[in-house]
């Protein structure tokens, strides 16, 4: 690919997102919910609304049982607040957080507004080396005994030595119809579980927003 074609797509990426930002901002104020984030504390990771509308609206429409979410932040108070609203709607579902990072696991569950508490856990639970067919990568060491119908994969945080994490391999057995796996980002874990799946998914690339998702097929 060109310098310039390299530059264009950037800028095209650029432009797509300040719109998807800016409308996913819309969509969180109209209900309220800007002010979810309130007690984030000021050195924390921002809110990237058009990420964590993506995560609201996946939510709602598929109206999980039970997700569980692999490294805490804003996308658990997103789903949170979206499992409770389904709650309301008669569809409950809680939610299982890990952060294998102490101070930010408990920066996440001291900025969980009150009312959502009832239907999520925040666990800190530390990352261990583990190998697969000779490829070094992590595990978390305290996995809930779930079955989840929703995983959100975005820790532990990775290093160059150990590039992926594979505790979605340890669960696949159990996952039931209408499983989806969300990846933000990590390509390279992407490709590794791809290469050890045991059953079959439909894989959605999104560009703009850098995730992807893996339904179960069978």
């Amino acid at each position: 690919m060109s310098w310039l074609k390299r530059k264009l797509n950037a800028a095209y990426r650029t432009a797509g997102l300040v719109v998807l930002d800016r409308r996913a901002r819309q969509q969180f104020g109209s209900r309220g919910y800007l002010r979810l984030f309130d007690a984030r504390p000021a050195d924390a990771k921002p809110p990237d609304w058009s990420d964590l509308w993506f995560l609201y609206a996946m939510v709602r429409a598929r109206r999980p049982k039970s997700i569980l979410e692999f490294g805490s932040g804003c996308s658990t108070i997103v789903y949170a607040q979206a499992l409770a609203d389904n709650t309301a709607e008669g569809a409950p579902g809680f939610l299982h957080s890990l952060d294998a990072d102490p101070h930010w696991g408990q920066v996440t569950i001291d900025s969980m507004p009150a009312h959502l508490r009832d239907v999520c856990r925040v666990t800190a639970t530390e990352r261990v080396p583990a190998d697969i067919d000779g490829t070094k990568v992590w595990r978390f060491r305290d996995v809930p005994d779930v079955t989840p119908d929703l995983i959100y994969l975005d820790g532990p945080a990775l290093t160059p030595e150990r590039r992926a994490a594979i505790d979605v391999l340890d669960l696949e057995d159990r996952f039931p119809p209408g499983f989806r796996l969300l990846v933000d980002g990590r390509s390279y874990n992407c490709a590794l579980l791809e290469r050890h799946f045991k059953r079959r998914y439909r894989k959605t690339h999104r560009r703009l927003l850098k995730n992807t998702s893996y339904d179960l097929l069978d």
